[in-house]
């Protein structure tokens, strides 16, 4: 079994992807021999690729497999890639060298080192009759073989004779032999012919063999391709479709540009690509391509390059600076080298570099004093226009040396981005400007403004974040431009990348520095006044509210009094201060002005925020829709991902949970590098995975959610409440009490108590499953003073169920049932139905204690019918459990049980009884570990009992 002998070639290290149907139909030619497939396609495309996993298909295993391929520098001999693949098959031919036809013979010139094992050379006669012999020769070689497989690659670089040779064999070939021939279409020129004028295509009409054209790949498979180069499960879609635009979906051209992004150890990410080097191989293949096809090709490629976009031909002959007769032939010529493709999508033929890094790689071959005029001609071509398109502009007058007229363009195109709604153009515009040494003094100035405040209403990235604080560190940026940047960088920090501390510190100092400009001050003073923001306790913001509003009285501008009311009503309803309605009346009207429609979008998403936290979930959906509709025209793309994330909250906290996981999954996508916007995505998914009962979900979420918020005051406290209750489900009562003194510890320092209407009722049950009664009730003292006067509605149901899990503690049951069901009530109102419906059956449990059946059975239903809706299945089985344990055979009303154990009693001796502990008994019934040690005591006294083990001959079991 004949193996085949592959070329020392770099071998496949990547996935074979994107040529299924094109394999199948190569090895489904060559199976049926005699046949001839003529492989086409572009430098890089992956015909070398598909050709190796055809040699490793079992279908050709039993073949005698002849590889070759053409060189680029030919050698003068004749039939060189051929004479070279027939001198390696030598092993082969002593198996059959007694056979061989005579005429074989006519190779002893062409392989002296084979002469041995080929017959004698015939008499030579005229030239053409000689060549003939050698054809024939060759043919009744490769039948001797028998069944053959005979590769020639890359035969765009062969020579006439060996063309001559194949279209010989092609022609005519052996009953047992199959080729597979592949070339460039676009370079395989020998005198102006190609291999499938004449004789070509009589060979294509012979349905056995065939041509395969190989395409590119699509972003598809791009991705695939890339994931597996970058060692990864997927990679980003952006990411696969901005790599195939580079690319043009050329593997090889991707593997270059992958094996350049793996050594960066970066996510792989679309802005990622920018940093990427033209790959050398890639560069010095358009090199010797240009120096091939001459000067004049060489102009108009370069002058396309400089474009940099489909251009006609006239404009590439009026930035190349040539006559239109050379540029047609040029161009005639570069688009059958394929250096240049054609596009006609608006009627006239344009013509461009086939992808971007062929573009990159064309242009740093200009030489520079060149691409200066290039760019300088391409400028005074777009400038002419119309329209002008000032992007491009900007970035001629750059390359062009032409800085004054680079920065008067870049702050127009920075506008004409910021009026359309593209502010990533117009952050990738200024970050450029900003990041290039040679912009003058005074044009930094203004482009650092700018950025900051483009950054300030756009979703900014990492990058902008970086380079303005480049910019503070630059010691000529003057007092007033310092000033406004420090204000905008500290809102930036704050509202979207969650560095709030850092924010702070820097409007501080911006408020110093902006002593000459009283209404940017007075910006910063309302930013320092929003109580969420930060550890700082509520006075300092208070304080700074304060001075905002004493400011005030001497502003006219209506936009600023918009923004500093929007922040007033924000920390009012922050503070659930009662004041805050009348705050949100006096709002300004919205006008036509899309300044101050953007502060009242602020204002209103801010409001709905802050009434989510404090319980007022209708107000904070009306105020979601005033804001969203406000959003419509203002432009501020933060802002709208923030009201999506307090949707999420309102959906996990009202029971809209059926495709709350995807509408999270997608914020998170959306918010991308600044995971602050989508905090509360995570906090949402963190409540939802802890209601359905999956704590290590619900541990991750919330641990994403700090990561990303550490210094939302209502985020952290709300992820603190969150991880007492995993801890309590698990049974780590320390853990849970070490969470909830920290907690506390914080909610102490800010002194907004509004915000722990989650976390109070969970610390103060940890308190007291610690046994540590008296810090509990102090606690709750605490707690109820806090949010005295305030207009909380989650806080005063939460006060309920603190006071409901100090009166289990202390065994006053009929208290407690009483104060459960007030806090049902309340949080049925507003609405959570899930916390609702555990605080009725916190009151039924406490009822069954006091022997209350009618009032249990009551609560025990509206729990029931609130979990089965919510589709919280274990908790409703939980309710169903203990309403069989109680309802059968058990007498309505209240009871005295005297010497008898009483229902509960008797459960509680049947768990002792089996081997439970007091805290596996407390767990599994939801009681406290005292209550378990209540019924202990009074089962032992009853039942005239020592000890506990007395209790397996006198347990009676609980009924079903």
């Amino acid at each position: 079994m004949a193996q085949p002998e592959l070329p020392p070639v770099r071998m496949p290290t990547s996935i074979f992807v994107g040529r299924a149907t094109e394999l199948a139909e190569l090895a489904g030619t060559v199976a049926r021999p005699p046949a001839v497939v003529l492989l086409e396609g572009e430098a890089g495309v992956g015909k070398t690729r598909l050709i190796r996993e055809l040699l490793r298909l079992p279908q050709v295993a039993d073949r005698t497999v002849l590889f070759g391929a053409c060189q680029p520098m030919r050698t003068p001999l004749p039939y060189g890639p051929v004479v070279d693949i027939l001198r390696e098959a030598g092993s082969r031919l002593d198996r059959v060298a007694g056979a061989l036809p005579a005429v074989t013979g006519a190779l002893r010139p062409l392989l002296p080192e084979l002469a041995p094992l080929l017959p004698p050379e015939p008499e030579r006669g005229d030239a053409a009759v000689d060549r003939h012999r050698v054809f024939r020769a060759v043919r009744e070689l490769l039948a001797a073989l028998g069944p053959t497989l005979l590769v020639v690659e890359d035969l765009h670089w062969a020579d006439e004779g060996t063309h001559d040779l194949l279209r010989f064999l092609a022609g005519q070939p052996t009953a047992e032999l199959s080729a597979v021939l592949s070339y460039r279409r676009e370079e395989h020129r020998v005198g102006g012919a190609t291999l499938l004028p004449g004789s070509g295509y009589r060979l294509l009409a012979d349905g056995r063999n065939s041509l395969l054209r190989l395409r590119p790949l699509g972003p598809g498979p791009v991705g695939t391709l890339a994931a597996d180069l970058l060692g990864t499960a997927q990679v980003p879609q952006d990411f696969a479709v901005e790599l195939h635009h580079r690319t043009a979906g050329i593997p090889f051209v991707i593997e270059e540009v992958l094996r350049e992004v793996r050594d960066a150890g970066a996510a792989p990410r679309p802005r990622l690509l920018d940093l990427v080097d033209i790959p050398v191989l890639l560069r010095d293949t358009m090199s010797d391509r240009l120096a091939r096809l001459g000067p004049t090709v060489a102009a108009v490629v370069h002058a396309a390059a400089v474009l940099d976009m489909p251009a006609t031909e006239q404009d590439i002959a009026a930035v190349a600076g040539l006559p239109s007769r050379r540029v047609g032939s040029a161009l005639i010529r570069a688009l059958g080298a394929a250096v240049l493709h054609e596009t006609d999508d608006t009627g006239t033929p344009r013509y461009a570099l086939r992808h971007a890094l062929a573009r990159q790689a064309a242009y740093v071959s200009i030489p520079g004093p060149a691409r200066r005029r290039l760019h300088a001609r391409a400028a005074e071509l777009l400038a002419a226009r119309p329209d002008p398109p000032v992007v491009r502009l900007a970035h001629h007058h750059r390359r062009a040396g032409d800085l004054a007229n680079w920065a008067r363009k870049t702050v127009a195109a920075v506008d004409h981005a910021t009026e359309v709604g593209d502010t990533a153009l117009a952050l990738q515009l200024l970050e450029d400007a900003l990041v290039d040494d040679a912009l003058p003094t005074r044009a930094r100035n203004t482009l650092a403004v700018r950025l900051s405040r483009v950054a300030l209403n756009g979703i900014a990235h990492d990058t902008t974040v970086e380079r303005l604080w480049a910019v503070l560190r630059e010691e000529s940026l003057g007092r007033a431009a310092r000033g406004e940047v420090r204000l905008n960088l500290g809102r930036l920090l704050i509202n979207q990348v969650g560095r709030i501390e850092l924010g702070q510190n820097e409007i501080e100092m911006a408020v110093l520095d902006l002593r000459d400009r009283p209404a940017l001050a007075m910006r910063g003073m309302a930013a320092l006044s929003l109580p969420s923001f930060g550890t700082r306790p509520v006075e300092f913001h208070l304080g700074w509210l304060a001075e905002a509003l004493r400011a005030l009285d001497t502003v006219r501008d209506p936009e600023l009094i918009a923004s500093v009311r929007a922040n007033e009503v924000t920390a009012l309803a922050q503070l659930a201060d009662p004041a805050m309605w009348a705050a949100v009346t006096a709002l300004p009207e919205a006008g036509r002005s899309s300044r101050i429609r953007r502060q009242l979008s602020r204002a209103y998403n801010n409001l709905a925020d802050a009434t989510a936290w404090t319980g007022h979930y209708g107000k904070a959906r009306e105020y979601l829709r005033t804001g969203g509709a406000l959003l419509a025209d203002a432009d501020v793309p933060f802002l709208s991902l923030l009201a999506t994330g307090t949707a999420l909250r309102l959906d996990v906290q009202t029971g809209r949970w059926d495709t709350l996981p995807q509408a999270a999954d997608l914020l998170i996508e959306q918010a991308g590098d600044m995971p602050y916007l989508a905090v509360d995505a995570w906090l949402a998914l963190a409540w939802l995975a802890l209601a359905r009962d999956d704590r290590d979900q619900a541990e991750r979420h919330v641990d994403d959610a700090l990561a990303a918020a550490p210094e939302n005051a209502p985020v952290s406290i709300s992820a603190a409440a969150c991880r007492v209750a995993i801890s309590l489900s698990r049974g780590d009562v320390a853990a849970a009490a070490v969470l909830a003194d920290r907690a506390m510890a914080q909610v102490r320092r800010k002194g907004v108590w509004v915000w722990a209407s989650d976390l109070a009722p969970q610390a103060t049950r940890a308190l007291v499953r610690a046994g540590r009664l008296d810090d509990a009730r102090h606690l709750v003292v605490e707690f109820e003073e806090g949010i005295h006067g305030r207009d909380a509605p989650l806080a005063a149901a939460g006060a309920q169920l603190c006071q409901g899990i100090l009166d289990t503690a202390t065994n006053n049951h009929a208290a407690a049932s009483t104060h459960f069901a007030r806090a049902a009530e309340r949080y049925d109102a507003l609405p959570q139905p899930h916390t609702g419906a555990t605080a009725h059956e916190a009151a039924a449990r406490a009822a069954l204690e006091a022997d209350d059946t009618a009032t249990a059975t009551a609560q025990l239903t509206l729990a029931t019918t609130t979990f089965a809706r919510l589709g919280a299945t274990r908790d409703e089985a939980r309710c169903r459990h203990m309403a069989r344990r109680f309802r059968q055979g058990t007498p309505r009303g209240r009871k005295s049980y005297g010497d008898d154990l009483s229902p509960r009693e008797r459960e509680v001796v049947g768990m002792v009884a089996a081997g439970r502990t007091n805290r596996q008994i407390a767990e599994e019934l939801y009681l406290s570990s005292r209550t378990v040690e209540h019924h202990v005591a009074k089962a032992m006294r009853k039942l005239g009992l020592r000890s506990r083990a007395a209790f397996v001959a006198e347990s009676t079991p609980p009924p079903d």
